[in-house]
């Protein structure tokens, strides 16, 4: 889709933000919000396995390609997105969901949207993490938290590493991208290696963590249908809900999906989470 930018309300709309993956029929448009990874393209999978009359959007992150400045708030982000899914359904209701971290965006817009008085008929994740840091407005004490966790991040990483060959390769694959990332870096500078080895501008990477760092999830009386990976390939505090538990006040429905946090929207996990997807939005309509 070629980039355009237009004035829409208090904010500037880049259309390269907005991924039509369906944008054809006649039921209640689904808005997913894009990773950490920012890949927004293998959505399509998904997109794919719903009702032919089912609209599909995909949202990915302001800058991508370093031609804007990104967002470093997820306050920000929220709110540009809320402004760019309003030009396709502008009085809702919305259907809003977020792949890993665009969970966190998904609910962050739906908590928005309430408070301008705006429906959201499903709040959808897809195994999106809260991560413990986020539950804290103190500065020392998500500091503190965060180092905690990454201290279990290690120590998990180290354990699942030998826990099947499977495993093991993915993680040594994951070292040899790491370590082919500072060779590029030494020898071609972050920029350029961040665009040789992940198509983006090492600039938003930057942004985005400090919008982590600094975000504070607020719980709210809000409803939401968790789809979860079977296998780990993460530490997480509770794998039970992912966090959400204390987050979602007026529930969190569980959907177990096969495989693992990388393979939800690839055959031959993507087919069951169609079915499981397109059941959830048929009971809804």
């Amino acid at each position: 889709m070629e980039s355009s930018k237009v004035t829409y309300t208090n904010h500037e709309v880049d259309f390269s933000s907005l991924v039509p993956l369906k944008p054809c029929g006649n039921r209640n448009p689904l808005f997913i919000l894009h990773g950490a990874n920012h890949d927004v393209l293998s959505f399509k999978n998904l997109a794919d396995e719903l009702h032919s009359e089912q609209p599909v959007y995909a949202l990915q992150a302001k800058g991508l390609k370093g031609d804007s400045k990104p967002h470093d708030t997820v306050e920000d982000m929220a709110a540009y997105f809320i402004t760019i899914i309003k030009t396709i359904n502008k009085e809702g209701p919305y259907i809003l969901s977020g792949f890993s971290f665009g969970g966190i965006i998904a609910f962050e817009m739906a908590k928005q949207l309430k408070a301008q008085g705006e429906r959201v008929k499903m709040l959808l994740l897809f195994d999106s993490y809260v991560y413990p840091s986020y539950y804290y407005s103190d500065p020392l004490k998500k500091k503190v938290t965060s180092k905690l966790y990454t201290v279990g991040q290690l120590g998990f990483m180290g354990l699942n590493m030998f826990s099947s060959v499977s495993n093991f390769k993915r993680r040594v694959k994951l070292l040899k991208i790491k370590f082919s990332g500072l060779f590029l870096k030494l020898k071609h500078g972050s920029e350029q290696q961040y665009q040789l080895q992940f198509n983006r501008s090492s600039k938003i990477d930057k942004m985005h963590g400090l919008a982590y760092a600094r975000y504070h999830i607020i719980p709210q009386d809000i409803e939401v249908d968790l789809f979860r990976s079977t296998k780990k390939l993460y530490f997480a505090h509770d794998y039970n809900y992912l966090g959400w538990k204390r987050i979602a006040l007026d529930g969190v429905h569980k959907h177990i999906l096969p495989g693992n946090h990388s393979e939800m929207f690839f055959s031959p996990v993507v087919e069951k989470f169609g079915e499981k997807l397109q059941n959830l939005l048929d009971d809804g309509v």
